[in-house]
């Protein structure tokens, strides 16, 4: 079987009525098809955030220069020739291991329907099933409008949105918005915060713990607006109402940051990885013990191969695994094909964008979990099938031969 042809979707979606961004939602959508007629889709994802258009590129440049000829079931000799043959490959970044991370899954997705079974059944079966799972970014109201909270009542009432759906965990950032509901300068979350800001910080958060009570976990999402000494203090501030986990209270160019925070602060739980591509990277921070779970995305990381050795890598560590999950339903579905199958799986993400309309319209099939809960797709690879019709109308497509 050999790969003889590729489109690449380049899209902008709004995702709702009352949604609307200077970037806008911008999926990056391979598929990938073979001599056989098989077809398999991969994500590259950079679907927010300002790269789109490197990604796009990268991808292009890749599958054009070597995927096209290939066999998809040879994914090692795939992800190899990509990391030796292409230069850049060999370092690590969103671009490069983004564009080889849409290849990787569009490649799974082709072998399982090859040999009719879903991805979680290839990579070694499943362990997990009914996937705890978290509502993500509730500082965004948590309704069908990604309506910005400023006051505690309105970060109070979204979180309790989510615990009416079913969710027994939520995630939310309350220093990237400001009173006014604008996103807050990112210079004035360095260094040594403001009193302002973490008495801020410490009420929006005191609110939502005094709203979903006590036995209703809590992420607090950082965004690495913060560094060492402000990350700190705010979670000195928050020590009463017993996070769950930190997420990103540091920049991740380097491990230092972070191991020195968790040496500082070796009680409190963290966790990163949306940033860190690559076993690799990931390995210094294990090694540290910077990290209690690790966030891969499967669409940055390398693809479901190389995020698949990042969480057994993991796991002779003790920290356990939650895929960031911050793109089109194929993003969930890598992530839930992998979680379904490690034993050191913690909890799935549920981003806000993955419940509005125009990101639930990318795919036939509608992911999305039942009181907090997900099962995991069943069919052949990855379970999901590209909306063509939807998509083509919103992107402009390549086609490569």
């Amino acid at each position: 079987m050999k790969i003889v042809s590729a489109e690449i979707y380049s899209a902008t979606i709004r995702l709702s009525e009352r949604h609307n961004t200077k970037t806008g939602w911008r999926p990056i959508i391979l598929k990938l098809t073979t001599d056989e007629g098989l077809t398999g889709i991969g994500e590259l994802g950079l679907a927010y955030g300002a790269a789109h258009h490197g990604g796009v590129g990268a991808l292009r440049d890749f599958v054009e220069g070597f995927v096209i000829g290939m066999d998809p079931f040879e994914r090692e000799k795939i992800f190899d020739t990509l990391t030796r043959q292409t230069f850049w490959g060999g370092a690590c970044g969103p671009i490069v291991n983004g564009a080889m991370s849409a290849i990787d899954i569009a490649c799974w997705d082709i072998i399982g329907k090859a040999l009719d079974m879903p991805v979680w059944k290839l990579l070694g079966g499943k362990i997990n099933d009914n996937l705890r799972t978290y509502a993500s970014q509730t500082q965004f109201g948590w309704n069908d409008g990604m309506d910005p909270c400023g006051s505690v009542e309105e970060y109070a009432a979204a979180a309790m949105r989510a615990v009416d759906e079913g969710y027994d965990a939520i995630k939310v950032d309350p220093v990237m918005i400001d009173t006014e509901k604008k996103i807050q300068p990112p210079l004035t979350l360095k260094g040594a915060l403001t009193r302002e800001i973490v008495d801020r910080t410490v009420d929006r958060m005191t609110a939502i713990r005094e709203a979903i009570g006590p036995d209703i976990d809590i992420i607090l999402e950082l965004h690495s607006l913060t560094s060492i000494t402000g990350g700190q203090r705010l979670v000195e501030a928050l020590e009463h109402l017993d996070l769950f986990m930190v997420e990103e209270a540091v920049n991740y160019n380097s491990a230092l940051p972070a191991r020195v925070l968790k040496q500082r602060m070796p009680s409190t739980r963290m966790t990163g990885g949306e940033r860190i591509f690559t076993r690799w990277q990931f390995r210094e921070y294990l090694e540290d013990g910077a990290f209690d779970m690790v966030q891969p995305d499967f669409c940055l990381v390398g693809g479901i191969t190389e995020g698949k050795k990042v969480c057994d890598m993991a796991h002779i560590y003790e920290v356990t695994v939650q895929g960031h999950v911050c793109g089109t339903p194929i993003s969930t579905a890598a992530a839930l094909h992998v979680e379904a199958s490690i034993p050191n799986f913690e909890i799935h993400e549920h981003h806000i964008y993955s419940t509005l309309e125009g990101n639930r319209n990318i795919c036939l099939q509608d992911l999305q979990p039942v009181k907090g809960r997900f099962a995991v797709p069943d069919g052949p690879g990855l379970g999901v099938e590209l909306n063509e019709e939807f998509m083509r109308k919103h992107s402009n497509v390549t086609t490569l031969s």
